[in-house]
């Protein structure tokens, strides 16, 4: 049985009014099982620092490395 992916994306409601945002910090490690609701990550805009969560369980890939900048709509990882 295949596993379908997940793509775990950045949206424009994580983001508020901003533009953009700096990964500040990985909370998982690269290939290390994630539960759903699961915080992965922490994105910094100039007004505040957000959390972006799991939208599944399963084994996660790291697609962002802290420090990148991203935009609304980014991929920064997949969960298997």
């Amino acid at each position: 049985m295949e596993r379908t992916t997940v793509d775990v994306v950045v949206d424009q409601t994580i983001l508020g009014s901003e533009t953009e945002a700096d990964i500040s910090e990985w909370l998982v490690e690269e290939g290390s099982q994630v539960n759903q609701g699961q915080a992965l990550a922490e994105l910094e805009t100039s007004k505040v620092q957000v959390e972006v969560t799991a939208p599944t369980a399963g084994v996660i890939t790291l697609l962002a490395a802290q420090g990148d900048v991203i935009e609304p709509g980014a991929v920064i990882a997949r969960i298997a």
